[in-house]
């Protein structure tokens, strides 16, 4: 598949995985993932599975979940990307009660596309600034 195409796969699966926070409805989302994919997110099992446990708990915790993506960059089977959400902080996240604020985290993916699906994904999120946000972790004066 040409670098455009594997673009257009990762837009559309973000576009999925933001919708899913408004259905519930994980298999949009997960039809653009190899069954057999290395997903790896921190403290989770490193593939399908792990996304599936994990995607929950935001979900339970966030509302009014908005999500954008910029700086796409294509080479070969690998697409990487910046995400930019935000959402109201209205459940409990990981022991954190539900705050009623507001918050707005990044991140940085990776994703590895052979036949048009996602087959590997990596990459890193500001976790310091989330728990910042929601009071679990003084911000710096």
């Amino acid at each position: 598949m040409s670098v455009e195409e594997n673009k257009a796969i990762v837009t559309r699966f973000n576009e999925a995985l933001s919708a899913y926070f408004q259905t519930g409805d994980m298999s949009p989302m997960m039809s653009f993932i190899d069954p057999k994919g290395m997903i790896s997110i921190p403290g989770m099992p490193p593939n399908v599975e792990g996304l599936a446990a994990a995607l929950p708990m935001f979900r339970s915790a966030l509302s009014n979940f908005q999500m954008s993506l910029s700086d796409m960059i294509g080479e070969g089977d690998l697409v990487a990307y910046r995400v930019r959400w935000t959402a109201v902080h209205s459940g409990d996240f990981m022991g954190i009660p539900g705050s009623g604020k507001t918050i707005a985290v990044t991140e940085s993916h990776f994703e590895r596309i052979t036949n048009g699906k996602i087959v590997e994904h990596g990459g890193d999120w500001d976790q310091l600034g989330l728990l910042q946000q929601l009071g679990a972790i003084p911000a710096p004066a």
